[in-house]
């Protein structure tokens, strides 16, 4: 009994440990939203060089980013016009914070610069 108790404490934690480990990028997300952030990060990474961790943090901000403005749109669904925009801003204060969190300082000024044309559905 002690050995048929252990056997499937074994197996149990086997099968469950590839789940606890996942992270961004191993199905955590939607496959759109994993493309739709690696297009903001690429057309952003034109504009702006980054190295390679500067390159992943950034990936890792839109993918919240996004995550986040698709459930605010979700929760605030029948929410008065200010509301939702007032959430969706400090949302996109976040985002930004945490971008020049992310960038050095002559990569913020190029960020800055360009903020004026960047939007999430497209770079000007």
């Amino acid at each position: 009994m002690k050995n048929f108790i252990l056997a499937t404490c074994f197996a149990a934690s086997v099968s469950v440990a590839p789940v606890a480990m996942a992270g961004p990028g191993d199905g955590s997300y939607s496959k759109a939203m994993m493309t739709r952030a690696t297009t903001l990060t690429r057309a952003l990474a034109q504009h702006i060089p980054f190295n390679e961790a500067q390159y992943l943090a950034v990936k890792q901000l839109h993918l919240e980013m996004l995550t986040e403005r698709r459930d605010l749109e979700i929760l605030l669904n029948g929410a008065s016009a200010e509301e939702r925009d007032s959430r969706l801003a400090m949302a996109q204060m976040r985002y930004e914070n945490g971008l020049a969190d992310l960038l050095r300082p002559q990569q913020l000024l190029a960020y800055q610069a360009l903020r004026t044309n960047f939007t999430a559905h497209r770079l000007k």
